[in-house]
């Protein structure tokens, strides 16, 4: 495990001296100031900043000593992988106070976790939960939800999510007399707020889906368990990129159906696609690396035929959204076959257009990015089953 005390001592000692450098604002009176007190009191000033150094790279030594434990203490399953910087991001997120406590820092302020909590209710981060194996007395559930099967195999409550108001059922929150709520911060300040006064609340960002399992685990007193089933998904990861490798160099692109207009979705720069290329290796299509410095991801029908991308992920709706909404996109869809630009496209033409869940591919999360990475490898590699 690397550990970096010795170039945090050089930062340090860096950041000392420049310290002493003074104000641009008074330059003749601080250097008469410095010069006097070095003068003055020069072993004082000496042992100061070598305290402060020493300080710093005890605690530094000790976040890299707790990282490493963290690692070292989780099975064989992460032999080869450096997980270092996902640890050290959760554990910013979640650490103990000066009063020993566990306290978890989110978009909405710091929580102080309860202690061994038993009925937890998770309201969009399922996922998360469920890829812990944590119980749940209640979380979000929906027909279509791509977790539906499982939250209900396991009998759990459901609390109702107002998705285009994005607001929360808080009466059914409440009526599962919870001790810990655990949501995504993608909510606002007021419903925090809310669920705050029922039960001590935290909340984690999804899209950073890897620091935020780890940090989840932690706050839960799970943390080895997280970091292994991290390592189970780099893992899957890997063997899907090795999968993939019979179709290298073909080019692939993912386009999105809105009732109103097409999205082409980037390369890099956007969370719900960039696992395709950043992670299984894929190749691009020229456009969509292009649509990493766009203002938006929005691409004209006059534009289509510029793609000259091999595989098409294309999703026609509007995730949780209402059925409305998603028949729309649908019939906006429909029209766009029909219309001889759209046949111009060479994954059109080859038959390689591969229709998807709306629900499941524009949603974050752990086992949501495998069950996607599962379909990539079944569409691109069909001979794998």
């Amino acid at each position: 495990m690397r550990r970096r005390t010795v170039s945090f001592l050089g930062a340090a000692v860096l950041v000392a001296v420049l310290a002493g450098c003074g104000s641009n604002a008074a330059p003749v009176t601080t250097a008469e100031t410095t010069a006097v007190t070095t003068e003055a009191a020069p072993e004082t000033t000496t042992e100061t900043t070598a305290e402060a150094v020493t300080s710093a790279a005890q605690e530094e030594t000790t976040q890299a000593e707790t990282t490493a434990d963290a690692v070292s203490s989780a099975s064989e399953l992460l032999t080869g992988l450096d997980l270092t910087e996902t640890i050290e991001e959760a554990h910013k997120l979640v650490y103990e106070n000066e009063n020993g406590d566990l306290v978890v820092s989110h978009k909405f302020g710091e929580t102080v976790m309860p202690e061994n909590p038993q009925r937890i209710v998770s309201i969009k981060l399922e996922d998360l939960m469920l890829a812990l194996d944590v119980d749940m007395v209640a979380c979000r559930n929906f027909e279509g939800l791509y977790l539906e099967d499982e939250i209900n195999a396991l009998g759990i409550g459901t609390i109702t999510v107002d998705e285009e108001a994005n607001t929360v059922n808080f009466e059914e929150v409440l009526s599962y007399k919870p001790d810990l709520i655990v949501i995504r911060d993608a909510f606002d300040q007021s419903i925090y707020d809310e669920l705050s006064k029922i039960a001590p609340t935290i909340a984690f960002r999804l899209q950073n889906t890897k620091v935020s399992l780890v940090a989840l685990g932690k706050a839960l007193g799970i943390e080895e368990k997280a970091i292994e089933r991290l390592g189970e998904y780099e893992k899957k990861v890997a063997e899907a990129k090795e999968t993939l490798k019979v179709v290298e160099g073909e080019q692939v692109s993912m386009l999105r159906i809105l009732k109103k207009e097409i999205r082409l979705y980037p390369y890099s720069k956007n969370d719900m696609s960039n696992f395709l290329y950043l992670e299984l290796g894929l190749t691009p299509d020229p456009m969509v690396v292009e649509y990493d410095n766009a203002d938006n991801l929005a691409i004209s029908m006059e534009l289509l035929p510029n793609l000259t991308t091999d595989h098409m992920i294309l999703i026609a709706g509007y995730g949780s959204n209402t059925d409305e909404a998603v028949k729309e996109a649908q019939a906006r869809y429909d029209e766009i076959k029909a219309d001889p630009l759209w046949q111009m496209v060479p994954a059109v033409q080859k038959g390689n257009v591969y229709e998807v869940d709306s629900r499941l591919w524009l949603t974050h999360g752990l086992i949501a990015t495998e069950m996607k990475i599962d379909e990539v490898v079944d569409f691109l590699v069909p001979d794998t089953n």
